[in-house]
Order: structure tokens, then sequence, then C-alpha cells
């Protein structure tokens, strides 16, 4: 998906580049597999899905302004190489995962995502949907939880012996296509390796891409 990229591309071009990915006009129908409208009704998931759209405008916009904080220098190796996400900007990788774990693992309960722990947050996502072998670092956590407040998303009970609950509240709906993009990238296990949820490609909801 970067294969427009320079080799020498920042963090803020990557930002930018994901941005001009986004669906900018979201049919007001299209068809959904059954395995997503056993979590939510159409009419709530088309809706989630339009809501994450604008959320993840957001989220580039932030990263690309506030991307000097959150570089980190490409290895030697690296250089001359087209850039990768998961090698060269880890924290959008890393932040990738801890949203697809949010909507992955959480539990829809009125407007908030309920989850058990902490531990069900820092588990690296590959772009295929599996699990990575390593975990994301608690200092790493703290940092890609803290963008995403930045972005609007409350946590609370993060310390605590109690449910954790996600919150937007600018827009709840954001919850409903969180959950749903997660379980596409996650479930349906694109042998292409294809970053659907970075792009939140609806049309990964019909099967179709």
């Amino acid at each position: 998906m970067n294969k427009n990229l320079s080799t020498e591309a920042t963090l803020r071009d990557m930002a930018q580049y994901l941005k001009n990915l986004l669906p900018t006009d979201i049919p007001a129908n299209y068809p959904i597999l059954p395995m997503f409208t056993s979590i939510e009704n159409e009419e709530n998931i088309r809706r989630g899905i339009v809501a994450l759209a604008d959320f993840m405008q957001l989220f580039y916009y932030l990263l690309a302004e506030d991307s000097i904080k959150y570089e980190k220098p490409r290895s030697h190796s690296r250089l001359g190489k087209p850039p990768s996400i998961a090698v060269d900007f880890p924290f959008i990788y890393h932040t990738k995962s801890v949203l697809l774990n949010i909507g992955y693992h959480g539990v829809l309960s009125g407007n908030a995502l309920l989850l058990s722990n902490l531990k069900t947050l820092n588990t690296i996502i590959c772009c295929e949907g599996m699990e990575a072998t390593t975990k994301i670092s608690a200092t790493k956590l703290m940092n890609c939880i803290r963008f995403l407040s930045d972005c609007g998303m409350a946590f609370e009970n993060l310390h605590s012996d109690r449910l954790i609950e996600v919150t937007y509240p600018d827009n709840p709906a954001v919850l409903i296509g969180l959950k749903i993009m997660a379980a596409a990238q996650r479930d349906l296990l694109w042998k292409t390796k294809d970053e659907v949820f970075l792009r939140c490609d609806y049309r990964a909801l019909s099967g179709i891409l």
C-alpha cells in the first residue's frame, strides 16, 4: 500500500499518504456479510463506518502534525528501501494494533467498549490480522493510549481491577465502526496482507476488494 512513497518518506509523509487512502464517498447502501450483521444491524454498521472514517481522518491529521514526537530514525540497513509501516513507523504499527485490540476484544455496552484488562491491548497485530509473538511494551502502550486520547477517545479504569471502559464522546458510533473493521481485518485474514483497517475500507464488509 506504500509503493508510491519515496524511500526517504517521513512519518508525516506516511500519515498523509494513509489519510489520502481513506474513503471520501461511502455509499449509503452496500452489502454486508452476515458475520458482521451478527454483531450489529446494517444501519448501525454503515453509520459506524462513516464515523470511523472521520475518526481516522483526525487520527492521521494529528499524527502528521505531531510527527516529530513519534518519528523514529530509520536504521542504516533500511536506507533506500521502500518504507514499511511495521519496520520504519512503529508508532503507527503499535497504535493501529491498540485500536484493533480495542475493537476486536471490546464488548459493546451502550456507548462504550469494555475490556477485561490492559493485557488485551498490548498484542501486536500483523497486517494479515494475525498476532505477532512480540508485545507492545508498557511505555509504548501508554504512549499509544495518550495519542488516542488526543484524538478524542476516553479511557476509564486503566489501572484498576474494574473493566476498562473505552468511549468516544464526540460520536459513539465510532466504536461500532471500530468493532466491525477490527473484525474485518482479523477474521477475514486477507491473504494479500491488505491493511483494510488503516484505510477504513468499507468494501471489506462485502468480502470484495
